[in-house]
C-alpha cells in the first residue's frame, strides 16, 4: 500500500515531530493544576518499570469511569496521553506490561500507540513516492498491529470510548481502520453514514469534544477519494480533490460544534481554524492568510493557539514572536516534550549563546526525548550555547540518547569511536565503532549499512568481502538509504564496481560499458532525489566531464544549480559552476540575481574559485555589495567600499594558496601603484605566483629585476625567469629574453 502521512506541519515533522496518537488526543492538554506532576509520576514509574502499581492507576480509573463516578472521560484520556511513548524503555515495558496483565485495557491502548508512534518513526516524513519499502512495510505492519490490539480493547471494557476513539486517530491516517464510511450530507444539513468508530464512541460519550475534534481530523485527512459530498443548493455530487478545502468542510465542523457549551464549541472552531490555517500556508501558499486563521484559532482556544503560532512564527524566523507563544503555550502544556525541544530550539536559533537552552533541552531529555539527549551531545561536542566542548559528556548523551532508541546518535558515536574528535585521538575505538555500526544496522539505519558496506569494499579494517558488501548494499537500498545508493551508483559509473546479477563484483577500474554507467546513473538519481548531496554533486559533474555520451549540459546545469542550493557551506563546490550557469545563460536561463547569491554563498569557502571570482567582479564593478551586506548586480564602476572588500577577498584567497590570487592581487597593486612600497607588494605576489607556477607572474617576475623596479637590479635572476616563462609558452617573455641576450 502507498500512501502519504498528511503533514500537520511539515516543518516540524521534519524535526523529529512525527504524528502520532499522542498529538492526535484532543480536549486539555493537562489537569491544570496537577499535570506535570501527573506526568513525572507516570515517567517515575515506567523508568522503575513497576507494571503492578502503572496496572494498579489505570485499571482504578477506567473502573470509575465506566461504574460513572466521579471521573470523566477526559480523566483517563489524560493518563493515556502522558505515557511516554516517545521511550524505547516505554515501549518494552508496555509490553511486559500486556504479557503480565493480557486483559488489561489500558495496556492494549497504550502500547497501541508505543508501536505506531515506532512506525511512524520507521516511515519517516518522505513523501511516498520516495519512502523506501522498508519504511512503508513498517508502517503498514505498525499500524496493523495497533488496530488488532485496539480492537481487542474495545471487548475488555464495558465503556470502551477511548479504544475507539484511538481507532478513528487511525482512521484519519488510513480509512481501512475503524470502518470508514463516506460522509455525505444532504440539503438539510443532516449527516449520514457515519464512520462505525463515530458512532459507537457518540453512543458512549454524545458531547465529548474530543471526539468531534477526531471526527474533524478525519475528515481532512482521509483521502480525497473517500470525501463523497453532496453540496447544497443543487449542486453536484464531486469528489474533493487534493490539497483543495471544499465549503463542505465548514459546513460539517459546523454540525460538529453545533449544540455544545460555548467554550467547547469555540475550541472545536479554533481547530478547524488551524486546519485550514495550516492549509493555507502548505496548500495555497498563502502565509499572511494563514496568520489570519491562526490569530482567530488563538482568540477561540489560547491553549490550541498559542503553540500553533509558536510554530508558524518559528518556520517563518520570527523569533522574538516564536518566544513569546512558545512561553504561553508551555504554562498550559508544562510536560509536552515537543513543546519543550522546541523551544530550546527556538531560544538557540534566536541567540547561538544562549545558555537558557540548554536547561530546556535537559529537560526535555529528563522528560523522554530522545532527540534531546542527541542535541545535549552535538552542543557538548562542538561546544554550542556558550558550554564548552566535552567528550565524555557528548559520548554520555550519545549513548542515552542510542538506548532510548536515536539511531542518529548511534551514527554519530560511531564517527566519534572511528576518528576522534578534533585532535582528541583517546577516544578512537575501531572495534568499538564496528560494533555499533552492526547494531545499528539490526535498527534500520542505512547509513550504517553503507558504511559497513563500504569497509568492506575498501579493506578498511577486514579484507574484500563483496558478498557482505552485496548483503549490506541491497538491506540499505531495502532501508531506503541514499548513502547506499550513491555508494554503489558512484563507483560502478567509475568503473571501481560493477553490479553482476544481485551481486557485487570488482571492476579493476576498467571502462563501464553503457548499461552499467546507466545502471549507475539511475542509483544517483535515488540518492539524489533523497537530498544526499554528495550524489547531486556527482550527477552534475557526470553530466558535465563525465564520458561523452552521457554528457548533458543543460541537466549538468540544472544539478549544479540543485545542488548550490542545498549546500550552503559549498562543501561539493557546486557554487562557481551554478554561477557561471546562470551568469552566461548557456545552458540555463540567464539570472544575475541568482550569479550573485551562488557567487556570495561560494566566497565563503577560503581560496574558492567564488572568492576569486568574486573580488574580480567587484572590482569590475559587474557585483556591489549594497549599504545591507547584500551582494547586487550593478552597472557602473565599482566605489572605494567594493574595491575594499575586493582586495579583502583576494588576499585571503591568496593566503591560502589560490594562485590566480596571487597574479591578480599582484596586478592590482601594480596599476594602482604610487609609491615603491606598493610596486614591492605588487612584485611579492608575482614572486609568490611564480613560484607556484604561473607563467604570467614568472615573466613579470623578470622584468622587475631586470629594471630595477621595486627591487635590486639583477640581471641573473632577470634571465633565469624570464627563462622559465619563455619555456612555458609565454611568447612576451621569449621577446624580452631575446632582446636582453642581443642587448649582452
Amino acid at each position: 500500500m502507498h500512501w502519504d502521512l498528511y503533514p500537520l506541519e511539515k516543518q516540524f515533522l521534519q524535526n523529529n515531530s512525527y504524528p502520532h496518537f499522542n498529538q492526535y488526543i484532543c480536549g486539555e492538554t493537562m489537569m491544570q493544576n496537577n499535570g506535570l506532576k501527573n506526568f513525572l509520576f507516570l515517567l517515575e514509574l515506567v523508568r522503575e518499570e513497576d507494571i503492578d502499581t502503572l496496572e494498579y492507576l489505570y485499571r482504578g480509573i477506567q473502573e470509575r469511569y465506566e461504574q460513572q463516578a466521579e471521573n470523566t472521560p477526559g480523566d483517563l484520556e489524560k493518563y493515556l496521553r502522558l505515557y511516554p511513548v516517545k521511550l524505547k524503555s516505554a515501549r518494552q515495558l508496555a509490553a511486559q506490561w500486556l504479557a503480565r496483565y493480557p486483559q488489561s485495557y489500558a495496556a492494549h491502548i497504550i502500547l497501541a500507540d508505543c508501536i505506531l508512534s515506532d512506525a511512524y518513526t520507521k516511515r519517516g516524513a518522505l513523501p511516498a513516492a520516495a519512502a523506501s519499502v522498508y519504511s512503508l512495510k513498517s508502517l503498514n505492519e505498525g499500524m496493523d498491529h495497533a488496530a488488532a490490539l485496539l480492537e481487542t480493547a474495545v471487548t475488555l471494557s464495558a465503556r470502551p470510548f477511548h479504544a475507539w476513539l484511538y481507532l478513528g486517530y487511525m482512521n484519519a491516517v488510513d480509512p481501512r481502520y475503524g470502518t470508514a464510511r463516506e460522509f455525505v450530507l444532504d440539503e438539510q444539513g443532516d449527516l449520514h453514514q457515519l464512520p462505525f468508530w463515530y458512532k459507537k464512541a457518540l453512543q458512549l460519550e454524545p458531547e465529548s469534544v474530543t471526539l468531534r475534534i477526531a471526527m474533524l481530523d478525519a475528515l481532512r485527512k482521509t483521502p480525497p477519494e473517500m470525501h463523497q459530498v453532496a453540496v447544497k443548493e443543487g449542486m453536484p455530487l464531486y469528489q474533493r480533490p487534493p490539497d483543495v478545502w471544499s465549503d463542505s468542510m465548514q459546513a460539517y465542523a459546523y454540525l460538529l460544534y453545533s449544540g455544545l457549551p460555548a467554550h467547547a464549541r469555540n475550541e472545536v472552531r479554533a481547530v478547524y481554524r488551524g486546519h485550514y490555517a495550516w492549509y493555507c500556508w502548505l496548500g495555497k501558499h498563502a502565509p499572511s492568510e494563514a496568520l489570519t486563521h491562526f490569530e482567530t484559532m488563538y482568540r477561540l482556544s489560547p491553549h490550541r493557539g498559542a503553540p500553533a503560532l509558536a510554530r508558524f512564527y518559528a518556520c517563518r524566523k520570527e523569533w522574538s514572536k516564536a518566544l513569546h507563544y512558545f512561553k504561553e503555550a508551555l504554562a498550559y502544556h508544562p510536560e509536552n516534550i515537543m513543546l519543550i525541544y522546541d523551544y530550546a530550539g527556538c531560544l538557540t536559533a534566536a541567540n547561538p549563546h544562549n545558555q537558557q537552552a540548554v536547561a530546556y533541552y535537559r529537560r526535555a531529555a529528563r522528560y523522554g526525548h530522545p532527540a534531546a539527549w542527541m542535541r545535549l551531545g552535538n552542543i557538548y561536542r562542538k561546544g554550542l550555547n556558550a558550554q564548552p566542548r566535552h567528550i565524555l559528556k557528548t559520548l554520555n548523551y550519545y549513548h542515552t540518547a542510542l538506548q532510548e532508541g536515536c539511531i542518529a546518535a548511534g551514527e554519530q558515536l560511531v564517527q566519534l569511536y572511528w576518528k576522534g574528535e578534533s585532535g582528541n585521538t583517546a577516544v578512537i575505538n575501531r572495534l568499538k565503532s564496528i560494533q555499533l555500526l552492526e547494531e545499528i544496522v539490526q535498527q534500520g539505519s542505512g547509513w550504517a549499512c553503507a558504511r559497513l558496506a563500504e569497509m568492506e569494499l575498501e579493506k578498511r579494517s577486514r579484507t574484500h568481502d563483496y558478498s557482505i558488501a552485496t548483503h549490506y548494499v541491497n538491506l540499505g537500498i531495502h532501508y531506503g538509504s541514499m548513502h547506499c545508493y550513491y555508494l554503489v551508483g558512484k563507483r560502478i559509473y567509475e568503473g571501481r564496481l560493477l553490479w553482476r546479477s544481485v551481486h557485487l563484483v570488482p571492476g579493476y577500474f576498467f571502462k563501464p560499458n553503457r548499461d552499467d554507467r546507466k545502471l549507475a546513473l539511475e542509483y544517483l538519481m535515488k540518492s539524489a532525489s533523497l537530498g544526499y548531496l554528495k550524489a547531486m554533486a556527482c550527477l552534475a559533474r557526470y553530466f558535465d566531464k563525465g564520458y561523452e555520451e552521457d554528457r548533458d549540459p543543460y541537466a549538468a546545469a540544472e544539478w549544479y544549480c540543485k545542488t548550490a542550493d542545498l549546500d550552503l557551506q559549498d562543501e561539493e563546490g557546486c557554487c562557481f559552476p551554478a554561477f557561471k550557469a546562470v551568469f552566461y545563460g548557456d545552458h540555463k536561463a540567464r539570472n544575475l540575481k541568482a550569479a550573485a547569491r551562488y557567487l556570495h554563498q561560494g566566497a565563503t569557502v577560503a581560496g574558492s574559485e567564488c572568492q576569486n571570482r568574486l573580488a574580480y567582479e567587484l572590482l569590475k564593478g559587474t557585483f556591489a555589495y549594497d549599504s545591507n551586506g547584500h551582494l547586487q548586480p550593478q552597472l557602473g564602476a565599482a566605489n572605494n567600499h567594493n574595491i575594499r572588500i575586493a582586495v579583502e577577498l583576494y588576499e585571503r584567497s591568496a593566503a591560502v594558496g589560490h594562485v590566480e590570487s596571487m597574479y591578480c592581487l599582484a596586478a592590482f597593486y601594480e596599476r594602482n601603484a604610487v609609491t615603491k612600497e606598493d610596486h614591492l607588494k605588487a612584485f611579492r605576489y608575482f614572486l609568490m605566483a611564480a613560484e607556484a607556477g604561473k607563467t604570467g607572474a614568472q615573466k613579470e617576475v623578470g622584468c622587475y629585476y631586470l629594471n630595477g623596479l621595486a627591487v635590486e637590479r639583477n640581471e641573473t635572476y632577470a634571465m633565469f625567469w624570464l627563462s622559465m616563462a619563455a619555456d612555458s609558452g609565454e611568447a612576451a617573455a621569449r621577446a624580452l629574453l631575446e632582446k636582453t641576450f642581443r642587448r649582452m
